[in-house]
């Protein structure tokens, strides 16, 4: 989806785990986590074979009239919630076509210690990101993307290039977006979509629970999914961060 072309435009990511995973253990990854489909938020017998716990869910889904109501109507009933960057890092899109980036680097970004390498690419982007005199998640904008064309930028062709189907240019208005559910380091589980105007505290959440365990995300996602009508209700997917399955 499209960001603010004065910083530059990118070829969309495909929603493909092996595309996440590998590109993400190119920045830092722990190994001992992949991306995996997600094929239910409702069957039994699909959500029993998924691999637990899940730190994160990027949702993929076609950005409908009804869609941009909402965020709109959302957008001007939040405010700046004072989100610690401590607890969770949100980035706000200013890549064209870049969501996917940033649904990835949602997830990674707000793992746990540990399960990001040490000294890595990303590991060092997360201090250097933390380390800006005053940072919050509501400022620096223009900096932070600097910070993240210099992390993915370098190796980003390698993997938007790749998928099942053929990539659009980077220029080309793309109507798919991504967004990313996970759990901050204070118990609380966000929403970080890169077009809002910060993260979204959706609930804090018990420590044994993780993503797909709480009913307010589960909502959520069914509720983006009622927006969709036609060939649109086809074009959802579901990722989700978790432990690598053998």
């Amino acid at each position: 989806m499209a960001g603010n072309a004065d910083f530059g435009a990118v070829v969309p990511l495909e929603s493909d785990p092996r595309i996440f995973t590998e590109f993400s253990r190119k920045l830092g990854l722990s190994p001992l986590l992949a991306f995996c489909d997600i094929y239910s938020i409702t069957e039994p017998d699909l959500l029993a074979v998924l691999p637990r716990p899940l730190n994160a869910i990027v949702l993929l889904f076609p950005v409908t009239d009804a869609y941009e109501q909402y965020r709109e109507s959302e957008d001007k009933r939040q405010h700046a919630d004072g989100s610690d960057i401590q607890n969770v890092l949100w980035f706000k899109q200013l890549l064209k076509n870049g969501c996917g980036l940033y649904g990835l680097l949602h997830a990674v970004c707000n793992l746990p210690e540990g399960l990001i390498v040490d000294r890595s690419k990303i590991w060092n982007f997360i201090n250097d990101v933390r380390s800006l005199q005053g940072c919050t998640n509501y400022n620096n904008f223009a900096r932070k993307t600097h910070l993240i064309s210099n992390l993915f930028l370098s190796a980003y062709s390698e993997y938007s290039q790749q998928g099942q189907t053929p990539a659009p240019d980077a220029e080309e208005d793309v109507n798919l977006h991504f967004i990313c559910f996970t759990k901050g380091r204070n118990g609380h589980i966000y929403e970080l979509d890169g077009r809002r105007i910060g993260p979204v505290d959706m609930v804090r959440c018990d420590s044994n629970s993780d993503v797909l365990d709480s009913k307010e995300v589960i909502d959520k996602i069914k509720l983006y999914m009622s927006f969709a009508e036609g060939q649109d209700s086809l074009n959802f997917a579901m990722m989700g961060l978790g432990p690598e399955l053998e």
